[in-house]
């Protein structure tokens, strides 16, 4: 399943701005770093010439990785809606990389 940058923007970080703060830099890479009650939690990052074009399959890997998924499908889910940021928030949950 293709992504593009922007899909990513729009569907995953959109999704996870629902639950967590997202804090979005830029320099020759676009950063998205995760935070939840103030600490980061996760981040990723994607080369901005990968804006029109679609994100490899290498590099969606390392995406899912960084954002503590555990498959690509994940990542999709997020993307297209199976998953919500509830959900997402209880994957990490799971993880012990966020608690209340």
């Amino acid at each position: 399943m293709p992504m593009k940058l922007s899909d990513f923007k729009k569907g995953v970080i959109g999704k996870l701005e629902k639950k967590f703060e997202v804090k979005e830099t830029s320099s020759h890479h676009v950063f998205y770093e995760v935070y939840y009650k103030g600490r980061k939690v996760v981040q990723t990052y994607c080369s901005h010439g990968s804006g029109g074009k679609e994100i490899s399959d290498d590099i969606l890997q390392k995406m899912k990785r960084q954002l503590g998924l555990n498959n690509l499908n994940q990542l999709y889910d997020l993307r297209d809606c199976p998953m919500s940021a509830e959900d997402y928030y209880e994957l990490l949950k799971r993880k012990n990389v966020v608690g209340d």
